[in-house]
């Protein structure tokens, strides 16, 4: 009996061994993956970046309205494409605004002007002053980054800094890489995170731009969508206490993490990998990440998408899915706002969710709270009338009626046609109240999932 046991529990040892092995060596597997998939995230912004770059300083030297277009044009496209390389970096919290910022109102700036040129209108002297103050900002951002991808190939540069010693827990190690930047110095980066958050400081020091555009304020002179009155401390630590609370972090306590400013200012706080920031304003969540590590996935993009939508509504959010996006490890879903069956684009919601469990992972509210607000709709001409306004032989896949956004934050109420002319597919927008045609975007199809242009 006594060899039975033994022989039992050996058996049992070596399968757990097994098993274990099994585990450590699929999580080795996956760590390389993201390593990768890190790396080659990197190189494709820097490339984009670098083109980016080159675009800019021939759009402002070109002198007649056909190079122009298509300089301005390519600028905006190559911004497009630096911010989703750049989206898929790795980073410890939120932090690096600055530098998407940057980025979309490169590309946002450029694309108004490219449309205004090409309807017969000049650029403005300030107008081209301000597309030169963006190629001067881009040439240090640029440069650094191309820095980075040559360090990483001949010093093995990491991905983030060591953990921190015992003396600099202390304050006693010397400023950090991004405070050494905010105030001109030029600290050594030990790290791409590191490296990151000193072009993102850099930025911050720098005035906004003013230009007419779609994002040329991010957030309107007034948030539309905060609730009223003001939150304390405390009372946005018990906000930030239940929201985590929802999404899986149950009984925990975050830490305060300072202060952030602008329209949507108010409290930052952090627990263990989660970052999250608090409105001053009506205390709301503007901004959540938790950059714990994720597991081997487990979940279909379908699954994901339903996992998103429970946790909106979980956290009070009655919304529309209107486009998802697939990482890999996590996926990302847009939700936009509905009313009468009109869906409302500038009412946005981007939300993220970890395949390995369905946990939400990030959440930014901050279009949503800066332009909510109550609309009404003028009297419109019929789906059918709108429909005869667009090309011949456009197959119309889809329509609906819609809100979307244009130059300089003014808002159109809509007809949204999907539908397919020369064997691809397209977005078209036309003004429901004239029947002028607004808007036309082309859809691209990728493995990760539909894309604009």
């Amino acid at each position: 009996m006594r060899k039975i046991w033994i022989g039992a529990l050996a058996a049992a040892l070596a399968i757990s061994l097994g098993w274990g092995l099994n585990e450590y060596r699929l999580a080795g597997d996956y760590r390389l993956l993201a390593e990768n998939n890190n790396r080659r995230a990197l190189s494709d912004f820097a490339s984009h970046l670098d083109q980016l770059e080159t675009d800019m300083a021939k759009g402002d030297v070109a002198s007649n309205s056909t190079q122009k277009i298509l300089y301005l044009s390519q600028v905006s496209s190559k911004s497009d494409a630096a911010l989703k390389d750049f989206a898929q970096i790795p980073a410890d919290q939120v932090g690096l605004s600055y530098v998407g910022q940057f980025l979309t109102q490169s590309g946002d700036f450029a694309r108004t002007l490219a449309q205004r040129v090409a309807g017969g209108e000049t650029i403005t002297a300030e107008e081209d002053k301000t597309l030169r103050d963006m190629h001067e900002r881009l040439v240090p951002v640029n440069q650094k980054v191309q820095e980075m991808m040559t360090r990483m190939d001949t010093e093995n540069l990491v991905w983030t800094d060591p953990a921190p010693t015992l003396r600099q827990r202390l304050g006693l190690g010397g400023p950090q890489i991004a405070e050494a930047a905010a105030d001109g110095s030029e600290a050594p980066t030990k790290s791409v995170r590191s490296g990151l958050d000193q072009l993102d400081a850099s930025l911050q020091k720098l005035p906004p731009f003013t230009y007419t555009g779609e994002y040329s304020s991010r957030v309107v002179l007034k948030p539309l969508g905060l609730p009223s009155g003001e939150v304390t401390r405390d009372q946005a630590q018990a906000v930030a206490r239940n929201f985590l609370n929802k999404v899986g972090y149950a009984n925990v306590t975050p830490e305060f993490a300072g202060d952030y400013q602008g329209l949507l200012g108010g409290y930052s706080w952090k627990y263990k990998d989660v970052y999250l920031q608090v409105s001053r304003q009506g205390g709301v969540v503007i901004l959540y990440r938790d950059q714990r590590p994720i597991e081997p996935r487990t979940l279909s993009l379908e699954e994901g998408a339903s996992k998103a939508k429970t946790v909106l509504q979980t956290l009070g959010w009655q919304l529309m899915l209107t486009s998802s996006e697939n990482f890999g490890s996590y996926a990302q879903f847009d939700f936009v706002a509905e009313k009468d069956g009109v869906r409302i684009y500038p009412d946005k919601v981007r939300a993220m969710i970890a395949l390995d469990n369905g946990q939400l992972v990030g959440l930014d509210a901050a279009p949503y709270y800066s332009f909510h607000q109550t609309r009404t709709f003028p009297a419109k001409l019929t789906m059918s009338q709108a429909e005869r306004k667009l090309r011949q032989n456009f197959q119309v896949l889809e329509s609906r009626l819609a809100v979307i956004a244009k130059s300089g934050n003014k808002e159109v109420y809509s007809y949204e046609f999907r539908g397919r002319y020369q064997g691809e597919e397209y977005l078209l927008y036309l003004n429901a109240v004239t029947g002028a045609e607004e808007k036309i975007q082309r859809i691209i199809k990728t493995p990760r999932g539909e894309f604009l242009q």
